[in-house]
């Protein structure tokens, strides 16, 4: 998603923090004796102040919309979603005073979107399209909602109108989700570096840009190029100096290169920064594999705190707890429930893999088998939703579909998982796989 300002976001979810920063600093100083570094920002702050004075005397709806857009910027700096149901008030007044104004309706689609109410997201960001045709990120907000919730071929429509009216780090960047989501990785390549050229040369923000060098970098893990991941994340940290999900993408590359030692001070970089559910698991997950299981039950303890802290967090981060549940083969029943809920409105790819994945720890097999061909069915160049469904076709007693589908993620990246990339390996050797880089020969054509 995108950095404040315009409001153009990047195609795919940034997560947030629910709660305030004292809340973030109390969990983390409860749980870990780690104080979170969070990001200063004098300039946005000052900015607020100013303007919260001025509308006391003034309130108008011009107003109104540049503090909603100053709240949306300190609110992806901090992580803090406090500042976007700040930034959902100071909107809402804009509109109150002056309905027809285009930007309020954008950047308000945005803020929807970051809360994951992407029907309403996609209504405001109508509204701001009819209001102004030529509105270029208005059409990226639309897209950003359509992708996350499956509505694929219109956020390919979306995105082509987006990027014809304006070829930007941000709009270059939104189609590389949909690329990556479609298989289509040297697209999603080809556009993200477009989007790091643009941004460099049109002088964007810091933020956008290392976003769109982290995004790069994750593509680059999924398909197994470990170096060039690595070399991205370092760029994005050097162009946006301690940036969380830098930290996050290194430490996952570190995992996948079995440099657990290094993987966890990453990992506890990015908690430091913003204490988010994934973070916290992901180094429970390296302890494990470390040998350290009191460390790893703390991470464990952190991850549900803050995915319960309140309803709007399990809105958030119900993925976050079905992967968490399903990974480590706890609470069946609860990411099923979960995973269920949330595919009734998030109906991509991902809504798929997570549900196949719960149902199969719940030995629902044949509605797993079901979701998760659903989940392949663009052949996304993802390990993990391979990995799935290897175990879900050998439970189903399919070996030679199971059998298949583990050659295929161990190919793109045998160490996609500190704690499942052995599970892939046994149950691979179980079914009468044969090791070695010849074990992928003919898995192109994997058919479901």
């Amino acid at each position: 998603m995108k950095p404040g300002r315009d409001l153009s976001g990047h195609g795919r979810i940034y997560p947030l923090l629910v709660g305030t920063v004292v809340l973030a600093t109390l969990v983390l100083t409860f749980f870990s004796g780690v104080r979170p570094a969070i990001a200063q920002t004098p300039t946005t702050d000052r900015d607020i102040l100013l303007l919260q004075k001025i509308l006391k005397q003034r309130p108008e709806a011009e107003l109104y919309y540049r503090l909603g857009d100053l709240y949306v910027q300190k609110g992806r700096q901090t992580g803090d979603i406090t500042y976007f149901n700040l930034g959902d008030n100071s909107l809402r007044e804009a509109l109150k005073l002056q309905p027809d104004l285009g930007p309020a309706h954008r950047h308000l689609a945005f803020v929807l979107y970051s809360l994951h109410d992407f029907a309403g997201a996609a209504a405001e960001a109508r509204q701001a399209i009819k209001l102004d045709p030529n509105d270029s990120y208005a059409y990226g907000v639309l897209g950003d909602a359509q992708l996350e919730t499956g509505e694929y071929a219109q956020a390919a429509d979306t995105y082509g109108r987006m990027i014809a009216m304006k070829g930007d780090l941000y709009s270059y960047s939104r189609r590389s989700g949909l690329e990556t989501i479609r298989g289509q990785s040297d697209r999603a390549i080809a556009d993200l570096n477009r989007a790091i050229d643009a941004g460099i040369q049109a002088g964007e923000p810091p933020e956008g840009i290392a976003w769109a060098q982290y995004t790069l970098a994750e593509d680059f893990f999924l398909m197994g190029r470990l170096d060039d991941a690595n070399r991205l994340g370092e760029e994005s940290l050097k162009t946006f100096p301690n940036y969380h999900r830098a930290f996050a993408i290194l430490g996952q590359v570190s995992a996948a290169e079995m440099k657990l030692d290094r993987s966890a001070d990453f990992y506890r970089r990015a908690v430091a920064v913003i204490p988010l559910p994934e973070y916290a698991a992901a180094l429970g997950d390296v302890y494990l594999k470390m040998g350290h299981p009191q460390e790893a039950e703390q991470q464990k303890e952190l991850v549900e705190f803050i995915a319960k802290l309140n309803v709007l967090n399990k809105v958030l981060y119900n993925r976050v707890l079905v992967d968490y549940y399903a990974d480590h083969d706890i609470a069946h029943k609860q990411a099923v429930d979960l995973a269920a809920d949330e595919y009734q409105v998030r109906r991509d790819i991902y809504g798929d893999d997570a549900l196949a994945w719960a149902l199969y720890r719940d030995g629902k097999l044949v509605q797993a088998r079901s979701h998760i061909v659903a989940a392949l069915r663009f052949k996304t160049v993802d390990a993990r939703i391979y990995f799935h469904a290897g175990m879900i076709f050998a439970a189903a007693g399919d070996t030679e579909l199971a059998r298949a589908n583990l050659a295929r993620a161990l190919i793109i990246n045998p160490h996609f998982q500190p704690i499942l990339d052995d599970m892939a390996v046994s149950e691979y050797a179980a079914l009468g796989g044969i090791a070695g880089p010849r074990y992928a020969k003919g898995n192109d054509d994997i058919q479901h």
